[in-house]
């Protein structure tokens, strides 16, 4: 039996709890919450809360005797700094947290690997679509030299609502929040900055390159507006905020973006609709591979972590190497002009 701590309790922990006291994973087994506001989240659980043990101390779990903790707070910090201090206790780490994988995840794997211990972060990038396992593994054999792909859930329920509907976007995003699909604040969601950090993941899993997620060029999805959804249908297509990543290791050059882009009416991207998530991956041998996925919302991201999680329980003593980035790169972004109003078409879009 593996014993798992959960920190946070907000939408993805919440999830995860759900999953693993209603219908808990063979040989998997919650004993213990961290939440800043434990005694009211208690509650939510119902009678399965007396067989856990929940605190507002995160000294309470370095020192306890779980196995493995799952990171769902949120934020760099103090996020960071508590994943740190529980490899450094001895327990692997699942984390659903694309800001601090992005920017400490290569230190944070090193650690890992270094205490005998596991970091995984399947849930930092897809939801549920397995990507970070499909590049790490089922692609580990090939040389991948371009991802292209719908990385955020939120803003895809917001521009497919409103190609399906005709609405504006405050209208598609209070139908994304009332499903749960979209926080109060979904800045991050429609800049494009969730995306980013999410593209720098795979970028260093798949190009072996080390790159800021600010760093990332392209546009904000926040502008588009109904009638220029209404001019990409008019066009045979439609506007999706599509992230790419193309790497030349001849020319050691990067082309990094994040844009709504248009796209045609039959391309993968196009049928792609609600909190889905797609992803076109190219490798040398093995051409194009497609895969898709839910890609928002607890549920959807709970599957991911329970995955991290039964992936350590088949093996505890596995050793993952962390990858060697390389930062001497040329960081292009692709030519970007206004097709219309406010929606930017990039030169190179599916």
């Amino acid at each position: 039996m593996i014993r798992v701590a959960l920190l946070g309790f907000g939408t993805v922990g919440s999830a995860v709890a759900r999953r693993l006291t209603h219908s808990p994973a063979r040989n998997i087994q919650l004993t213990h919450v961290f939440d800043r506001r434990a005694r009211q989240k208690r509650a939510s659980l119902g009678a399965a809360a007396s067989r856990l043990i929940f605190t507002d101390c995160i000294d309470d779990i370095v020192s306890s005797d779980v196995d493995v903790v799952v990171e769902a707070v949120g934020g760099v910090e103090p996020a960071a700094s508590w994943i740190r201090s529980t490899l450094l206790a001895g327990k692997s780490v699942v984390t659903a947290n694309k800001q601090v994988v992005a920017q400490h995840g290569a230190a944070l794997w090193r650690l890992a690997s270094r205490q005998g211990r596991q970091f995984r972060f399947e849930a930092a990038v897809g939801g549920a679509m397995p990507i970070v396992r499909a590049i790490g593994d089922g692609l580990a054999g090939d040389r991948i030299t371009r991802i292209v792909g719908i990385l955020n859930g939120t803003t895809n329920a917001v521009l497919s609502q409103m190609e399906a509907t005709g609405c504006s976007l405050d209208a598609a995003l209070d139908a994304a929040r009332a499903r749960g699909l979209a926080e109060a604040d979904p800045s991050a969601d429609l800049s494009g900055d969730d995306a980013r950090a999410k593209l720098a993941i795979l970028c260093a899993l798949a190009f072996g390159v080390r790159v800021k997620p600010e760093d990332v060029g392209g546009g904000s999805s926040a502008g588009v507006t109904c009638r220029d959804i209404a001019n990409a249908c008019r066009r045979g297509g439609t506007i999706r905020q599509l992230a790419h990543a193309e790497y030349d290791a001849r020319q050691t050059a990067l082309t990094a973006w994040v844009a709504p882009v248009f796209v045609e009416r039959d391309s993968i991207f196009a049928r792609t609709t609600g909190a889905q998530n797609a992803a076109l991956i190219t490798g040398e041998h093995c051409g194009e591979i497609g895969i898709f996925g839910a890609g928002a919302g607890g549920d959807a991201t709970s599957v991911a972590v329970i995955s991290d999680i039964t992936a350590i329980a088949r093996d505890r003593a596995a050793i993952i190497p962390a990858p060697e980035l390389v930062s001497d790169f040329r960081l292009l972004t692709a030519d970007c002009r206004f097709a219309d109003s406010r929606t930017i078409e990039l030169q190179e879009a599916m």
